[in-house]
Formats: C-alpha cells, sequence, structure tokens
C-alpha cells in the first residue's frame, strides 16, 4: 500500500518539476525587458585633462543596432591620451523626451533683488551699469506694464536674498527683495 503511494508522489513531482522547467524557456516574456536592443545611439567626446571634462564633440546617428555588432566595434581596452568617449544607448522615444526636457525653460520659486523700477530708457542704462559692476551675477530686465524694473540674482531662499542685500544696497539705495520665478542653478 505505501509502495503504490510513493510512486505516485514521485510521478506528481516529476510532471511538476518538468512543468517548471518548461515555463521558462527562451520564449519568456520578462527577458525581452533586460534585452540591449535599441534604435538610437549617441556618442559622446569627452575631454578629460586636468580632471575637468568639457563636452568636445557630439555625434548622432540612427541606426538598427545588434548588440553583438557593437561588442566586435568596440575596443576591449582604450587607449589613454587624455581623451574618452560615453556612449548612450536609447530608444528613440526617450531621446525625444530627452530632447524636449531640455529645450524647456523650467522655473523655480525662488526670490531676486530689485535695483530699479521705472521707464525703459533708464532701466537698460541701470542694467548696463550693473552688468558691469557686479560681473557674474545675473541681471534681468522685466515688464511690470507700463515700466520696467532691473532685477539682480537668482536665489533660492529669502537667507540668500538677504544675505546679497547690503552688498546690493551700497550701491543702489532703494533695492529690496521681491519673491518671483527664478531660473534654475546650472550644473
Amino acid at each position: 500500500m505505501f509502495p503504490r503511494i510513493n510512486q505516485i508522489a514521485i510521478i506528481c513531482f516529476c510532471c511538476l518539476y518538468t512543468s517548471t522547467i518548461s515555463a521558462q524557456s527562451d520564449n519568456s516574456w520578462w527577458k525581452s525587458i533586460f534585452s540591449a536592443d535599441c534604435d538610437t545611439i549617441q556618442i559622446q567626446s569627452v575631454n578629460i585633462n586636468n580632471g575637468d571634462s568639457i563636452l568636445n564633440d557630439t555625434s548622432e546617428f540612427e541606426i538598427e543596432c545588434d548588440s553583438s555588432v557593437l561588442l566586435k566595434t568596440l575596443p576591449a581596452l582604450p587607449v589613454k591620451d587624455g581623451y574618452g568617449s560615453v556612449v548612450i544607448h536609447m530608444d528613440s522615444a526617450l531621446k525625444e523626451l530627452d530632447e524636449k526636457a531640455f529645450s524647456e525653460t523650467h522655473t523655480l520659486k525662488g526670490y531676486r533683488v530689485q535695483i530699479y523700477f521705472g521707464d525703459l530708457k533708464t532701466a537698460r542704462a541701470v542694467r548696463a551699469k550693473c552688468r558691469n559692476r557686479l560681473v557674474g551675477t545675473s541681471v534681468y530686465l522685466e515688464s511690470i506694464a507700463p515700466n520696467y524694473s532691473v532685477v539682480v540674482g537668482d536665489f533660492r531662499n529669502r537667507w540668500e536674498a538677504e544675505s546679497a542685500l547690503p552688498r546690493l544696497k551700497k550701491l543702489y539705495p532703494s533695492a529690496l527683495i521681491i519673491p518671483t520665478d527664478i531660473e534654475l542653478p546650472k550644473l
């Protein structure tokens, strides 16, 4: 009686085990997630002298890529001569999203210091003079109809604007902090 039950258990185990093995065939849906197939390649040459990375050249081309062909064409170990390259493999849909993200101007809530408010001619003169005095600082001319405003800086918080205000008050006594949309800082 017991040997018969053991035989049935072994047969059931073997049937379940073989069906589990066949369920993980090469046609599995999840294996396509990890494939290296793409339709866009972007190659960027980078100069790495003195530890700084400077983008020199960007060349883009559309191809039907095969990962085995790419592996054969790329060298195993590059020669270290101060230049390198970065190869980015991406789908064309991702490339479109990437280009769209960089083409739009994104703003952030922050503060600027207003140094002048009045007519256009004087505002342009104040902006030009301020750009010469404060080299490297962002100076903007904004229209607030019918007048114009000259504002300085892109401060993320009130504390940064407050710390810059005394220096600007020495040059422009009527300077004041205004909340506004600012540009994102350069990376």
